[in-house]
């Protein structure tokens, strides 16, 4: 009876893990589906990911349904089958009654072969198959009550702690922000810049990147191309002065882990009363509008690029620096 009940608590655990298994991988399937449904896939991972996060979710959830049918068919199974461990002890316990009644003969016979080996050991002949033979039984009697069940099915939930972590992550709305007021530092500090005083003239509109933009100060031919165009730029506010700030783009190559920073220096022409108000826009996505001059660093005959932002009566800084949703591609390829 010790024995079937403790079959009994194996069974149990076994059910436990399974649904416990069950329920986890369900879960992590759902939130791979929900990251890229609410596209929050953005904030971690390259879009050239996003169709197989969706496939690997798709693929566990239908695993799941797999083994769930699995384990109910066979909880079915289980308790469809009657129980004969009541009815087998008795059966058991009459055989071993007629048994050594119909084998009281034997036993005599056993009583003789013994009384024969210990005459022939006197005599000084040779015992050997029936001491092996003894030695034997002795042996297979031992093993016999040495037969346990050392290894434990026992329910364990800390091994699902690991696999919830990500369900418990999604849950408490991380991540929901990988830009933060003190990541890769003011590009800023330290750089004795100023706008120019003088009105950078228009040279025309072009459309160009965060980095198209770096770029164009490394060479003189591409400063005389760029110098006073008018350009649109997207990216997240970054600064503290009214006066100049900064747009911050993430370029990526594969997750968030190896994302490089690039930034844009953005200025309000210093002849204008206009000023941006830090709090309205920080750590918000923007999208900017204006002129590129290029800015020679102090001390270096290095250049680097900035847009100057020119309030008109017509356009005020409010229309020139303006916020805007969250864009589906955060990242730069």
């Amino acid at each position: 009876m010790a024995h079937d009940h403790h079959h009994h608590e194996d069974r149990n655990s076994y059910y436990l893990n399974q649904l416990f298994t069950i329920a986890v991988c369900g879960a992590l399937g759902g939130v791979a589906i929900m990251l890229w449904y609410t596209n929050k896939l953005a904030l971690m991972l390259h879009p050239k990911f996003f169709n197989w996060v969706l496939a690997g979710g798709f693929a566990l959830l239908i695993l799941v349904l797999i083994r769930a049918v699995a384990v109910w068919r066979s909880v079915d199974g289980a308790t469809s089958v009657p129980d004969h461990t009541h009815d087998h002890h008795h059966h058991h316990h009459d055989h071993d009654h007629e048994h050594c009644g119909h084998e009281h003969g034997h036993c005599h016979h056993e009583h003789g072969i013994k009384a024969e080996s210990q005459t022939t050991a006197l005599v000084g002949g040779e015992a050997g198959p029936i001491a092996a033979m003894e030695e034997h039984l002795d042996h297979d009697h031992g093993h016999g009550h040495d037969h346990g069940h050392d290894h434990d099915h026992g329910f364990a939930p800390w091994r699902y702690v690991v696999l919830l972590l990500p369900v418990v992550l999604y849950f408490l709305n991380l991540p929901n922000q990988i830009f933060s007021a003190d990541v890769g530092g003011d590009p800023l500090k330290g750089l004795n810049l100023d706008a120019p005083t003088a009105v950078v003239k228009s040279t025309g509109s072009v459309k160009v990147g965060f980095g198209e933009l770096q770029q164009a100060s490394l060479s003189p031919e591409s400063r005389d191309y760029y110098e006073g165009k008018n350009v649109s730029l997207t990216g997240m506010y970054y600064g503290n002065d009214p006066k100049r700030f900064t747009l911050r783009r993430y370029k990526i190559n594969c997750c968030a882990g190896d994302a490089v920073p690039l930034n844009a220096i953005i200025m309000v022409d210093p002849n204008s009363s206009e000023k941006v108000d830090p709090d309205l826009y920080r750590n918000q996505w923007v999208e900017v509008h204006g002129r590129i001059s290029f800015l020679r660093k102090p001390g270096t005959n290095e250049y680097l690029t900035a847009l100057i932002l020119y309030p008109t009566e017509k356009e005020k800084i409010k229309d020139l620096v303006s916020k805007i949703p969250v864009p589906s591609q955060q990242w730069l390829n």
